[in-house]
């Protein structure tokens, strides 16, 4: 082989080697398009579980709330019929 036959050689694979890089460049930017994406997603989705939380808990408060008139009802109308008792 020559020495033009190895620049040339040297050249293409070169080129082939900087096609390469280039593929490997734009995927990179398609992946981190889809990270950030990914990512804004994840705070939507964040955002909805603390709504959804938020709501549980309301409902959860209201239930205890509730349960403690009924029981605090029941509990009056026992003392009354226990202490009180009709003549």
């Amino acid at each position: 082989m020559t020495q033009t036959t190895i620049e040339v050689n040297l050249v293409d694979v070169l080129n082939k080697i900087d096609n390469k890089i280039d593929r490997i460049d734009q995927k990179l930017d398609k992946v981190q398009i889809n990270l950030e994406k990914l990512k804004s997603q994840n705070e939507q989705i964040v955002k909805r579980i603390d709504n959804v939380e938020t709501g549980i808990n309301t409902m959860t408060l209201g239930f205890v709330e509730l349960l403690g008139v009924l029981i605090t009802g029941l509990l009056t109308i026992v003392g009354k019929i226990t202490f009180f008792p009709n003549p």
